[in-house]
C-alpha cells in the first residue's frame, strides 16, 4: 500500500483521485489546509511518499483570467519544495500553442499559453525540480462536474426533453471521463516518468458529435442539434499519448459514447 497526499481532495478531479486510490488499495490523505496561507502544515509528518496536487482556483466564470492564479503558483511551489517525495502537478493543454495545432499535441509541441491561468501553470511546471511529473490535462467531464460547462448543461437539457447543441459544434476536443483521468494520474504517480506528460483519450470528437452521443444515450437522438461552426477558436485540441504509452502503458480511457452512457445511467 502506498500513501498519497492529495490536495483539492474535495474537488471535481481530486475526489475522483481519492476514489481511485482507495479502490486500488492505497491510502489517500486529504491535505486540509489553506495552501494560500503563508505557512504550510508539517507536510513531512504525513509520511506520504507521493503527492498529487489537484488544488487550484477553478471558478468557471473567471478561472482563466483571475489574478489569484499568481498566488497559486507561489503556493504550489512552496508545497512542492516542502514535500519530500514524488510530486505530481496538474497542468493544462492550454499551455500549448493550441491556436496553431494542426496535429495532436505532444509534450514537445510548441508552448504558447494565452491566458493567465495557462501561463501560471506553465510557470509552475518550469519551476519544479527533483522527482516530479507534470500531467497536462485536456478536457474533463463526469460526476461532480460544474453547471455551466458543456456536458452537464447538455445532459440537463436532454433530461428535461429539450434540444441541445454546442454553439460551435465543429470544434474538436479531447474529453476524458474524470474517473479515467484519475486512473491515469495515479498510474503516472506510481511510474518513473518525469516532467510533462499528457493525459486524455487521444481522440477528439466534435462538440456536435458529443451532443449526438449524449442524446443517443437518452434514447432521444432527435434532441441533438448539430452545426460545423468553430467561432474562430482552435479547431482541434487533442492529446498525443505516445509518451504516456511509452512510460506508463495504455491510457485505458473510455470513448465519449461509453462515458456518457455510463454517466447518464
Amino acid at each position: 500500500m502506498t500513501r498519497f497526499l492529495v490536495t483539492g481532495a474535495a474537488g471535481f478531479i481530486g475526489s475522483a483521485v481519492v476514489r481511485r486510490l482507495e479502490r486500488g488499495g492505497h491510502e489517500a490523505i486529504a491535505l486540509k489546509a489553506d495552501l494560500l496561507a503563508d505557512d504550510l502544515p508539517d507536510i513531512a509528518s504525513t509520511d506520504a511518499s507521493h503527492c498529487i496536487h489537484c488544488a487550484w482556483y477553478t471558478n468557471h466564470a473567471d478561472y482563466l483570467t483571475h489574478d489569484i492564479n499568481r498566488a497559486w503558483v507561489a503556493a504550489s511551489s512552496r508545497l512542492a519544495d516542502a514535500f519530500p517525495g514524488r510530486f505530481i502537478g496538474l497542468g493544462t493543454c492550454l499551455e500549448y500553442d493550441v491556436a496553431n495545432a494542426a496535429e495532436p499535441l505532444a509534450e514537445d509541441s510548441p508552448l504558447a499559453p494565452q491566458t493567465l491561468y495557462a501561463r501560471c501553470k506553465a510557470e509552475l511546471c518550469d519551476s519544479l525540480t527533483g522527482d516530479f511529473a507534470w500531467a497536462r490535462v485536456f478536457f474533463v467531464y463526469g460526476p461532480g462536474d460544474r453547471a455551466g460547462r458543456l456536458i452537464p448543461d447538455m445532459i440537463a437539457k436532454f433530461a428535461r426533453g429539450e434540444a441541445a447543441g454546442a454553439t460551435c459544434g465543429g470544434l474538436r476536443r479531447d474529453y476524458i471521463h474524470v474517473d479515467d483521468l484519475a486512473g491515469q494520474l495515479v498510474r503516472i504517480a506510481l511510474s518513473d516518468v518525469r516532467g510533462p506528460i499528457n493525459t486524455g483519450t487521444g481522440e477528439a470528437p466534435s462538440l456536435s458529435e458529443i451532443c449526438a452521443a449524449g442524446a443517443a444515450a437518452f434514447g432521444r437522438p432527435e434532441l441533438a442539434l448539430a452545426n460545423a461552426e468553430t467561432g474562430g477558436q482552435p479547431p482541434r485540441i487533442q492529446a498525443d499519448l505516445t509518451r504516456f504509452r511509452t512510460f506508463v502503458g495504455e491510457p485505458n480511457a473510455r470513448d465519449i459514447a461509453a462515458g456518457l452512457m455510463g454517466l447518464i445511467r
